[in-house]
């Protein structure tokens, strides 16, 4: 089904000029395959890219795998059609296939536009830069800081010849459709709103971002995956809600979580000058009413409903880094995220292509009160079905600094090479199990030993290497 929508709108991209008198079509190279109307009326970019990673850690107790990955594959169509339309549909090759972009954008006026299909919730400058262009090897916080790509629709448009950039848009607040295969899990849908201000023209630019939902269950996308790490493999913390304690195949006697209420709230401020670039980024998640049940089913009838655990409280994160581009570049921001600059003089005109060089330092943290345990007991217990339940596990206070040097060969070639350092403090690790401060070692990747998955931490060091290369 994928595949043939994709295909669906190549060839009605390709063929409205024909059936519209448009003239000839015309391709040319310019960063990307493109075909074009000499009218100008009729559009469509083929693009693509793959992410080669290599990645090396180290840690007091490392379950984290060293290896080398694929980290990304995609195939991207862009495009307009009669000027006044366009289009996106992009695809995820890598690890499990989906569909990230796929929506319509219809221009009335630049200050006046519509947006629907799946998109990336407005909401960050560091999240909604495309992943060509991102400044680091990966972002410095993740989802649910971040929302994700959503299904909904937004009204958009730029103000001032571009000084402003508002985003009002309605969204499932679930993630794309790969996890939530049949458009969403309840009635509530999440808002969003975005102000992107350059209000001198200047190199000084502010955003201010929210979103607000309710939401009744905890997601895949958003809490039960937990919070990855800027080092990829490892999680700061994740949901230790969701749980079995006993089955037979028709009775199921299990904990889970309601969630009343998940809002966002960010603020950024950013400056430009020549080939310097700083930014500092605070975002934050505020739970309300997550509560946590201990429940008894036989077959589809609950049978017993037992409230063990409520909790309310913040999810934190603040990031402050800094580039500059040692052979004179200058990078950009948009309304869209940060753009990487194109070499004075690539390699293949005997120049050194653009050399940056970047730091990071940011701090996560989360209240609490969300880390304490409850001892549960099945209703049918023997000795191997107690458990503790908690909204969250792992660190509630981390930090990370990343070094990082960046080398664009060409507009099509870049190097990345991260070190990135992450560290929990030993705050309240007395071992008593409530509230202590450990990272979960290699809790995000694949690692096959069980002993090593999942080991608690309390620093950990990566070694990253990334070849960007666009097709």
């Amino acid at each position: 089904m994928k595949n043939q929508l994709l295909l669906v709108i190549v060839l009605c991209t390709s063929l409205a000029p024909m059936r519209a008198g448009a003239g000839k079509l015309e391709t040319r190279w310019q960063d990307d395959f493109l075909l074009e109307t000499e009218s100008g009326e009729f559009l469509l970019k083929i693009r693509g890219n793959v992410h080669l990673d290599t990645r090396l850690y180290q840690g007091d107790q490392r379950g984290a795998p060293h290896g080398i990955d694929i980290r990304r594959a995609r195939m991207d169509l862009q495009g307009r059609i009669y000027q006044d339309f366009g289009y996106r549909v992009q695809a995820e090759l890598a690890g499990e296939p989906y569909i990230r972009n796929a929506w319509v954008n219809y221009l009335a006026r630049p200050w006046l536009q519509i947006r629907a299909g799946q998109m990336k919730v407005p909401f960050s400058s560091s999240w909604l830069t495309t992943d060509n262009n991102v400044n680091f090897v990966e972002r410095g916080t993740s989802s649910p800081l971040y929302p994700f790509f959503d299904r909904g629709a937004k009204l958009w448009g730029e103000v001032w010849s571009g000084s402003l950039v508002y985003e009002l848009g309605v969204y499932t607040g679930v993630g794309v459709d790969s996890d939530v295969k049949s458009g969403d899990i309840d009635d509530h849908q999440d808002l969003a709103a975005r102000l992107f201000l350059n209000p001198f023209r200047s190199g000084l630019y502010l955003v201010a971002q929210a979103t607000w939902g309710k939401q009744s269950t905890p997601s895949s996308r958003y809490e039960t995956g937990g919070l990855r790490s800027a080092n990829y493999a490892s999680a700061l913390w994740r949901w230790r809600s969701e749980q079995v304690l006993r089955t037979d195949g028709r009775t199921h006697d299990r904990i889970g979580a309601k969630i009343g209420e998940r809002s966002r709230l960010g603020g950024e401020l950013h400056y430009l000058r020549g080939p310097f670039a700083c930014s500092a980024e605070y975002l934050q998640v505020r739970y309300v009413n997550v509560s946590i049940y201990h429940d008894l089913f036989v077959g589809s009838a609950r049978k017993t409903h037992e409230l063990i655990q409520r909790s309310d409280g913040f999810i934190r994160s603040l990031s402050v880094w800094a580039s500059v581009y040692l052979t004179g570049e200058s990078k950009r921001l948009t309304a869209g995220g940060w753009k990487t600059a194109k070499p004075a003089r690539t390699i293949h005109q005997d120049g050194p292509g653009a050399w940056e060089l970047l730091a990071r330092y940011s701090r996560s943290w989360a209240d609490q009160s969300l880390f304490a345990k409850t001892n549960v007991t099945a209703f049918a217990p023997d000795d191997s079905n107690n458990v503790s339940a908690a909204m969250l596990d792992g660190a509630h206070l981390a930090h990370e600094l990343t070094l990082g040097l960046s080398w664009t060969l060409n507009p099509m070639v870049r190097l990345q090479l991260n070190n990135v350092f992450q560290w929990a403090p030993s705050q309240d690790r007395d071992g008593d199990g409530e509230n202590d401060n450990w990272l979960i070692s290699g809790a995000k990747s694949n690692q096959a030993d069980p002993t090593l998955k999942n080991r608690k931490s309390a620093w950990e060091n990566a070694i990253m290497l990334r070849l960007i290369f666009k097709l």
